[in-house]
């Protein structure tokens, strides 16, 4: 049997390559075929979020997207240019969540005494703690507080076990039963360390279990940033 001619096996590839090239454009152009590409479930909450809400089109037909990558790679070019879908960053996410009473807004930890904590969570971003198709609200643990709060101490401590006693402690994991993060809940600290909300309830909703600060929430998200 004689082995294929070289004619012959460009003839196949093509034959072979051309479908999965048109398959990839259909995919990473139509939002019909997006959920394809999802890397898992939305985080609870976000079920009826529709991908386009976060993911947003790249500028330009696919030949531009192509051209501008190419240049790019030979230096033709100063910037990347994003393929089909560019990369989703806190700006989708405050175009639905951004409020007036957030405690810890991202722009604050662009300030330049908050380095240091910068440089243990990536708290500029909401990415840095909130990461989509994971299920979870939230991909941190509960001692975060301490990369900003470690020096803390309080004047006048409302509390029966002094925050002093809980740094010394190390009991970072507590903060979340007292203080609700984002303060977007009715909820007032408690005065007594007996009537914090349990670690692990915290760590639970935190994952994708039933919020147990007070609601209804202060502001809810708009959908879709409307």
């Amino acid at each position: 049997m004689q082995p294929p001619s070289a004619r012959q096996v460009r003839i196949a590839a093509a034959f072979a390559i051309v479908p999965m090239v048109v398959a990839a454009g259909v995919v990473l152009t139509n939002p019909d075929a997006m959920a394809i590409m999802s890397r898992g479930p939305l985080q609870v909450g976000h079920e009826a979020v529709n991908c386009e809400s976060c993911h947003a089109a790249s500028p330009g037909t696919i030949r531009q997207q192509v051209q501008a990558k190419v240049h790019f790679a030979v230096g033709m070019r100063q910037t990347p240019a994003d393929f089909g879908y560019g990369a989703v960053t806190s700006n989708a996410c405050l175009a639905c969540h951004e409020r007036p009473n957030e405690r810890h807004p991202i722009f604050r930890f662009r300030e330049p005494r908050f380095q240091g904590a910068v440089n243990q969570i990536e708290a500029t971003s909401c990415l840095g703690c909130h990461s989509e198709h994971t299920t979870h609200r939230a991909t941190t643990d509960l001692v975060f507080c301490q990369a900003c709060h470690e020096d803390l101490r309080l004047t006048s401590d409302p509390l029966d076990v002094s925050h002093d006693a809980l740094i010394d402690e190390g009991a970072w994991q507590s903060c979340l039963g007292c203080h609700d993060f984002h303060g977007n809940h009715p909820h007032k600290a408690p005065v007594l360390l007996d009537a914090a909300v349990p670690a692990e309830v915290v760590a639970a909703y935190l994952r994708d279990g039933p919020s147990p600060y007070a609601l209804p929430k202060l502001y809810e998200a708009e959908e879709d940033g409307r």
